[in-house]
């Protein structure tokens, strides 16, 4: 069995969710662990190897992964158009400002960041400006796979907080290896205020019958908390750590997330807002004119609350 589809992300835009409501569905058939991460991470095993991850896939219509990462790697846009030119793309969006923090929220919660969010959005700002860190081609596939090496202390590492919520540009690349009729874009908000009309259409995307009515509408975020992230990499490494979490029960899962949780998660500052709004605004405006779609709600007001 192969593929037919992927949620391609971006990370931190309810991937997650969507994979779970998406797999409800008796016409599709979801991968059992959420990020293969082939395209971009394990491409030299081979596509025997990739396929292997829907060989439990029986009648149904749509077969698909999802591995958000995928969103802002030209590279990974290149391979699926070489092996599935005929792949299906399912981009789900959210306000880039909340994205870049949620993204920086996982990441310092898993000490795989050690800076606070300016000073991490800052260094990735300064990246783009000064450092060549492509992600074209096979050059940047080897930066990439690099930049995912152990090294949480490394100041100058890779840092993608920036470039997963450059939208425009996403659709872009994209746009340029597939049909529009490939390409389905939704709104993380829409899963919350149109939950029912965002997935008929999904289903229709997919060819599966639309008016499917997905029981389960919980809200689903696989990573760990904070502090169950931190010890479990002190213990296993944060490769151990994602390796064991991905071959862990649901219930298991879901009593330590319960057990670890953060009573008062950090806070994004209508200061630091209006600063990495300042990086997105041009791409929003693009994406805007190129969707035919008001995002004026995106837009942080001047002070908190009005």
């Amino acid at each position: 069995m192969h593929p037919n589809f992927i949620v391609a992300g971006p990370p931190k835009c309810s991937s997650s969710s969507l994979h779970y409501y998406l797999g409800q569905h008796p016409d599709i058939y979801t991968s059992k662990i959420k990020e293969t991460r082939f395209f971009s991470l394990y491409y030299e095993k081979g596509m025997a190897f990739y396929e292997t991850f829907f060989q439990e896939a029986k009648n149904e219509i749509a077969i698909g992964e999802t591995t958000p990462s995928y969103s802002f790697l030209p590279f990974v846009a290149d391979r699926i158009k070489e092996h599935y030119p005929g792949m299906r793309l399912i981009f789900c969006f959210r306000n880039p400002v909340d994205r870049a923090f949620s993204s920086w929220r996982m990441q310092y919660g898993r000490g795989t960041e050690t800076k606070t969010f300016r000073e991490a959005i800052l260094i990735n700002k300064n990246q783009l400006a000064n450092d060549n860190v492509s992600l074209e081609g096979s050059e940047g596939a080897d930066r990439w796979i690099k930049s995912h090496e152990d090294h949480a202390d490394d100041a100058t590492r890779l840092r993608t907080y920036i470039q997963g919520g450059l939208y425009t540009e996403m659709l872009e690349f994209y746009g340029q290896r597939f049909e529009d009729d490939q390409i389905k874009i939704t709104f993380a908000e829409d899963l919350i205020h149109k939950f029912d009309e965002t997935m008929s259409g999904l289903f229709r995307f997919l060819k599966v019958d639309e008016n499917f009515i997905v029981p389960n509408k919980e809200i689903v975020n696989f990573n760990f908390s904070r502090s169950a992230n931190k010890l479990a990499n002190k213990i296993f490494g944060v490769k151990g750590t994602q390796r064991i979490a991905e071959k862990m029960p649901d219930f298991i899962k879901n009593k330590m997330k319960a057990a670890m949780r953060e009573k008062e998660p950090e806070k994004l500052s209508m200061e630091d807002r209006l600063f990495v709004w300042d990086i997105f605004k041009d791409d929003v405006e693009k994406l805007e004119k190129l969707l035919h779609t008001d995002l004026s709600h995106w837009r942080p007001k001047e002070q908190p609350g009005v």
